[in-house]
């Protein structure tokens, strides 16, 4: 009899529009309260809507635009209809397309869900890259970009399953992604995987930057990934390598005959050590870094013309993956990096960076003393990022450069940096 009866409740609320929809309304309105009440507004009806209505409260609604109705009205309307023996509640819930939870019911089911795949991954993947990483999305100390990804097992499993395989020499990504999965553009990054791994590794490296190329092909080197080996190079001159203590010839080559040589990344990285040409051991020896190549062949062409040699480095305005690289292994093989670079925020900011990685940094002719006012004015845009430079010794330039909003570049400085460079060794 119930049965039958909440069937045929069910059916008039379907057949009468303006029933359902109020029906409807309460149940978000549960769903909002955790309890059934409240008050609830009805607006922009159909007059048939506000016929059904109107019939079911037993008073003409017919004339207003908008009205509010309350849950005790609406039980009360309800215990005098023919299917009051139904409680209102249980009926509402019967109606409800699916399951009716409250937010805070469905929350917890939700999290529930959650921590039992986190709990289940955690038993499976013990590596401490991966434990961490696990445990940190599990107490919420770090989230992730879609909501969705919480739930999908599978992708999380996938990405533990790649910290916990991370290499110790390099390897390249796709045949490390072919090693993790079988398929090696599981972890391309503009696949889920490869950009919820990409948060991994930043995550691991307490929060590295990965929004350029640049900073992504970065944060993969950090964990002994290559991604651009040939295109991602560095411009030097001067510099010898060793890799097992036996020398790189090819750079030993390009040194003797006062070439510079562009290095690509995957070159840079079978280096071990790297020296100044003719140097066996090194301690505090000079490298002149320069940030464009303008500057990089003037004082190329000068150091040519005299026959000399002078560990020299170009970053072409940026800093490269194979930058960092070669950067890295000149800092471990004693070297004191020397950097002069284009008064503007980005130079700033890669003078910052530099300083930030590296103790053997060293400012080169890049004071307040030598920056001039000039007509190259720097737009608000390319200001606001002065707003990122901390370094207290960078700090001089900025004010000035905040006072002037104009940039001054390293071309014009070539005659010091000349004398520098020629006078050396």
């Amino acid at each position: 009899m119930t049965a039958d009866l909440y069937e045929e409740a069910r059916s008039y609320f379907l057949q009468k529009a303006g029933l359902y929809q109020l029906g409807m309304v309460f149940c978000e309105k549960y769903r909002s309260l955790d309890h059934w009440g409240g008050v609830v507004k009805m607006e922009k009806l159909s007059t048939e809507e506000k016929v059904d209505l109107s019939s079911f409260f037993r008073r003409d609604m017919i004339k207003k635009e908008q009205f509010r109705i309350s849950y005790a009205a609406f039980s009360t309307a309800w215990k005098k209809t023919r299917f009051a023996a139904i409680p209102l509640e249980n009926f509402l819930a019967q109606l409800y397309p699916g399951q009716l939870l409250s937010k805070q019911e469905t929350a917890a089911e939700i999290e529930a869900r959650r921590q039992q795949i986190f709990t289940e991954l955690l038993q499976q993947y013990s590596c401490e890259k991966a434990t961490n990483w696990l445990r940190a999305l599990q107490t919420q100390k770090l989230r992730l970009s879609h909501l969705e990804f919480y739930e999908r097992k599978q992708l999380l499993g996938l990405v533990a399953k790649a910290l916990s395989m991370l290499p110790d020499g390099y390897e390249r990504l796709p045949f490390f992604a072919n090693r993790v999965s079988g398929n090696p553009h599981t972890l391309d990054w503009n696949t889920d995987a490869g950009k919820v791994f990409l948060q991994a590794l930043s995550f691991l490296a307490n929060g590295a930057v990965y929004g350029t190329v640049e900073d992504k092909n970065n944060l993969f080197y950090m964990f002994h990934l290559l991604r651009d080996d040939i295109l991602n190079f560095a411009t030097v001159f001067g510099l010898q390598a060793l890799a097992k203590e036996t020398l790189l010839l090819y750079w030993q080559t390009a040194a003797q005959s006062l070439s510079p040589l562009n290095l690509p990344f995957r070159e840079i990285v079978r280096a071990e050590q790297i020296l100044p040409f003719g140097e066996s051991a090194g301690t505090d020896f000079l490298v002149y870094i320069v940030e464009n190549s303008g500057v990089f062949s003037m004082l190329l062409d000068a150091l040519q013309k005299s026959n000399k040699v002078v560990p020299l480095l170009c970053l072409h305005g940026q800093m490269k993956t194979a930058s960092w690289a070669l950067l890295d292994r000149l800092a471990a093989s004693g070297a004191v990096l020397l950097y002069s670079g284009d008064f503007d925020p980005e130079g700033l900011i890669i003078a910052q960076k530099l300083r930030q990685r590296y103790k053997q940094v060293r400012l080169w002719h890049f004071s307040a003393d030598e920056y001039q006012k000039t007509k190259n004015y720097l737009t608000e845009g390319r200001l606001k990022r002065l707003q990122g430079i901390c370094d207290i010794e960078l700090q001089p330039i900025v004010k000035l450069m905040q006072e002037w909003k104009c940039a001054f570049y390293q071309e014009s400085l070539i005659n010091i940096l000349l004398k520098d460079v020629m006078s050396s060794y």
